[in-house]
């Protein structure tokens, strides 16, 4: 039998194990990496390895097969319909979209190709989960009352998704397998910890058609690592600890139909050996690609978890507080951003994951990236474009047209488009800045300084100082309250209208 060659699209942070895994089972065909640092480590790994920056030039070669897709969620859909529309196979990671329309897109184009689209709902396909759904099957517990999921550590902090969607496709997957039925409600509830526009602990109740009813919580901000699951029947209970790889049966519960009375009739505890998890994963998909047999975790499993994740994220969404700012009917406000009482934001503005403060106002035309804080009071004139890194403190006043960077070396070809790349530029409060002037990312514009129009900004800039020019250089001293002393050179020298320091000491 043909032994069936793959292309890896993406080797980052998981990619690199299925790397791993299909170099092992001698199908690995290519490599397509967008980051330059990570093929050259990986061309030097293997240098008979075929490697390049565009998936695009693999689609048309003969000599692969399939596809495995490790690149970050929001790529999923576009790169899956296109191999599904080159006629290949794909095994798509978690989350296989972010939209139930993109996933019943691709549902239905692999189906109608014929094609293998499996989802990479890793858990299912563990020892374990196969041994608690045939205890499920088989009626060793009885009837299902309820389950209750924990899935919390101290993880890597996203700063694009929220807890939901980092973790919960793990156990939401296993969830529907096990339950089997509708879910017909979900509520959900949620605590933005680290960062005012994503939630980072989040507790997700669901009710099933057949009365079964489910707890997940799910958090990055724990301090063990627990990865639990609690199954509740009429005729026992069970524990699975995913961590240790054991399952505990407990043969006990409440007599119902006789006064509540407790039974116990022991335990049973059932482990199991540590497995290749992904190894086996790849290999069924194999065995799917050769047989064209429907995966374990197919497509329609994908699209019922990002059906819950969709519901819960909306969930999520009815316990935010009523708006009390002012937004134009031309303006368009993301739903992850986060905007204080008394702000206005005018004509065509865009406002993405920001944390913008109080009575701000937001003029024509200006655009704020996600993860950008703005504090109270803080004035942003006609189109200026406020980009991730920056932040700006209160009482901030940015002229006209004036122009923020975040990329100190952009390049068109080789894209830094990701939070890691952006330098951080703080502009501290009450500081004004000109009309089309320019700030240079990676610096601070201290208290109170003004910034002429026009002017460069290369270097920080101390409090109360004013700089203009190409590269903007120190010309003088302003006050808080606006009065000018041109030409000071003393350390510190005094207000004589409001008594403040005008130029406080640098550190």
């Amino acid at each position: 039998m043909k032994k069936n060659k793959i292309a890896l699209i993406g080797a980052g942070n998981w990619g690199k194990n299925y790397l791993r895994v299909l170099e092992k089972l001698g199908v690995l065909a290519a490599l397509a990496e967008k980051e330059a640092s990570v093929r050259e480590k990986y061309a030097s790994l293997y240098p008979q390895l075929y490697i390049t920056d565009d998936y695009k030039k693999l689609l048309t070669n003969p000599a692969i097969d399939a596809f495995v897709v490790a690149t970050p969620a929001h790529t999923h859909y576009q790169i899956a319909q296109e191999i599904l529309l080159a006629n290949k196979d794909v095994l798509l990671e978690k989350p296989m979209t972010l939209s139930v329309s993109e996933a019943k897109t691709l549902h239905k184009i692999a189906e109608k190709n014929r094609g293998v689209l499996l989802v990479g709902h890793l858990l299912l396909y563990k020892p374990a989960i196969q041994k608690i759904k045939e205890l499920i099957e088989n009626k060793i517990l009885g009837d299902l009352l309820c389950i209750d999921m924990k899935r919390a550590k101290l993880g890597t902090i996203r700063n694009y998704e929220n807890v939901l969607w980092s973790f919960a496709p793990h156990d939401l997957a296993v969830l529907l397998s096990l339950v089997k039925a509708k879910v017909t409600e979900i509520n959900a509830v949620g605590q933005k910890l680290l960062q005012a526009q994503r939630e980072d602990n989040i507790h997700l109740y669901l009710h099933f058609a057949n009365n079964v009813h489910a707890h997940v919580h799910l958090s990055w901000l724990w301090p063990e690592d627990e990865r639990k699951m609690i199954i509740i029947g009429t005729k026992g209970m069970l524990v699975y600890d995913e961590n240790n790889d054991t399952i505990v049966l407990h043969r006990k519960g409440i007599l119902q139909e006789e006064n509540l009375e407790i039974f116990d009739n022991g335990t049973e505890e059932f482990k199991f050996t540590k497995t290749d998890l992904l190894e086996k994963e790849i290999l069924h998909f194999l065995d799917c690609i050769q047989t064209r047999s429907k995966p374990l975790t197919d497509a329609e499993s994908g699209v019922a978890v990002i059906e819950i994740l969709e519901r819960a994220s909306a969930s999520l969404q009815k316990t935010k507080l009523q708006k009390n700012y002012f937004a134009h009917q031309s303006a368009w406000i993301d739903e992850d951003a986060q905007i204080g009482d008394g702000t206005q934001v005018w004509h065509y503005s865009h406002i993405m994951g920001a944390v913008i403060g109080q009575n701000c106002k937001i003029g024509q035309n200006v655009f704020i990236a996600s993860n950008v804080r703005i504090g109270n009071n803080v004035k942003i004139q006609n189109n200026v474009s406020v980009y991730e890194g920056v932040t700006l403190e209160d009482d901030v006043f940015c002229g006209p047209s004036m122009v923020f960077t975040n990329v100190s070396t952009p390049r068109s070809a080789y894209p830094r488009n990701a939070s890691t790349h952006y330098e951080k530029t703080l502009v501290k409060r009450g500081a004004s800045i000109g009309a089309n002037a320019t700030i240079r990312c990676g610096i601070v514009v201290g208290e109170y300084a003004l910034v002429g129009a026009g002017a460069v900004v290369t270097k920080n800039v101390p409090a109360h100082a004013i700089v203009y020019g190409n590269p903007a250089t120190i010309k003088g001293w302003i006050c808080r309250c606006g009065k000018v002393r041109a030409g000071v050179t003393a350390e510190r020298v005094e207000c004589s209208d409001c008594k403040t320091l005008l130029r406080p000491k640098i550190n």
